[in-house]
């Protein structure tokens, strides 16, 4: 038996001369913590790599404020809670740890925790973990859970928030989560399981991946700005992957956590340093006249949806585009005209191409940007 209530629970909760790091005297849980949360609406997090914009300035708000806490019982374990829901970390040797939740109505503990992010993580850098999870849903249900979870940082570049407000020195994290779980009435095992918990094998993990009919898959992408200790974006998407049949989509959620109303800043001096020295650097005159250049492309794979390009022009410039198939041949072309610095958008019908990879050739007078679109 499937129990998608589960799964919902299971997510946890630069210009671009000096990349961002995340590190654990920066970016570390800390008890006493308070950060307020709007839902928005989902938006395609887009490309990976360098000198990417994302522009959530027009997303609508869906869920005005709520608040994230974090708190402690002792010296190890800290636990955020948002949504009557308590989730335990553990930052172990720079490794952030997961190590269960509950609420009214689930319980779950991580006997093999979720490897969250290893610090210091630079742009490029990956940690993978697998994980075995012990529980029960009400007094009803046992709840067993494993799986693999991967986490990337994979991309920095410029933000335009929902406020408005730019951030000009993000950097993107990636998580990916695959889980197989199974629930059955508690009996006998539940209890011997509790008090003498179970190792499972990386192996049987992994084969219980490959070959259980429906695996639940949780993506999570995380926006990181420099000075800010948590994260400043956040979207959620989760899907159940079926073999040899379509993914059913059940949830694509985003949060937006403004900088201003983030408790912590006022006592929070590493990064408020940080802040300081940034606003001490002023605007240093560059030879390079496109520095600042930042764009995204998607969806990508793109399929009847139109492509979408979102830029920031460091200085004006004649934009135009071709898609070109991998034969070189040009099957797509517009041209945009003149545009002013700033950010700029357009949109590209693919909907009449034959599936497959293009090349899509994006021309600001002479400089050229180029990105692999995949039709599917």
């Amino acid at each position: 038996m499937k129990n998608r209530l589960l799964f919902l629970f299971l997510s946890f909760p630069v210009m671009l001369s000096a990349q961002h790091r995340l590190e654990s005297t920066l970016n570390g849980l800390r008890a006493d913590d308070v950060i307020v949360k709007q839902q928005v609406q989902y938006k395609d997090p887009g490309r990976t790599g360098e000198n990417v914009l994302w522009d959530f300035s027009r997303l609508n708000i869906l869920n005005d404020a709520y608040e994230l806490f974090y708190s402690t019982y002792n010296d190890t374990v800290i636990t955020g809670t948002e949504h009557s829901t308590k989730y335990h970390y553990v930052l172990q040797n720079d490794s952030l740890l997961l190590w269960g939740f509950d609420n009214q109505t689930t319980k779950l503990h991580n006997v093999q925790p979720e490897l969250l992010l290893k610090f210091p993580m630079n742009y490029g850098n990956k940690v993978q973990s697998d994980f075995y999870a012990h529980g029960k849903y009400g007094n009803r249900l046992e709840l067993d859970a494993m799986g693999v979870i991967e986490t990337s940082a994979d991309a920095y570049g410029m933000m335009i928030l929902p406020s408005k407000d730019t951030l000009k020195h993000v950097l993107r994290t990636h998580s990916l989560k695959y889980i197989a779980e199974d629930t059955r009435p508690i009996g006998d095992a539940y209890y011997e399981k509790r008090d003498n918990p179970l190792h499972i094998s990386s192996d049987s993990i992994h084969s219980r991946l490959q070959n259980d009919s429906v695996i639940f898959v949780v993506e999570t992408f995380r926006w990181y700005e420099k000075g800010y200790r948590y994260p400043i974006f956040e979207t959620v998407r989760s899907w159940e992957q079926h073999i040899g049949n379509q993914d059913y989509e059940f949830l694509a959620t985003a949060f937006f956590y403004p900088p201003q109303e983030h408790y912590y800043l006022d006592d929070d001096e590493e990064n408020q340093a940080l802040l300081d020295a940034m606003d001490d650097d002023g605007n240093n005159s560059t030879p390079d006249p496109w520095e600042g250049l930042t764009y995204n492309v998607y969806p990508n794979p793109v399929t009847y949806m139109p492509l979408e390009v979102e830029m920031y022009l460091p200085r004006a410039a004649n934009v135009r585009a071709n898609l070109r198939s991998s034969m070189g041949l040009i099957s797509k072309s517009i041209n945009n005209g003149y545009q002013p610095e700033g950010v700029y958008s357009f949109q590209m019908d693919v909907s009449g191409l034959t599936l497959g990879n293009y090349v899509l050739d994006i021309w600001l007078d002479d400089r050229l940007i180029s990105e692999i679109i995949m039709k599917r």
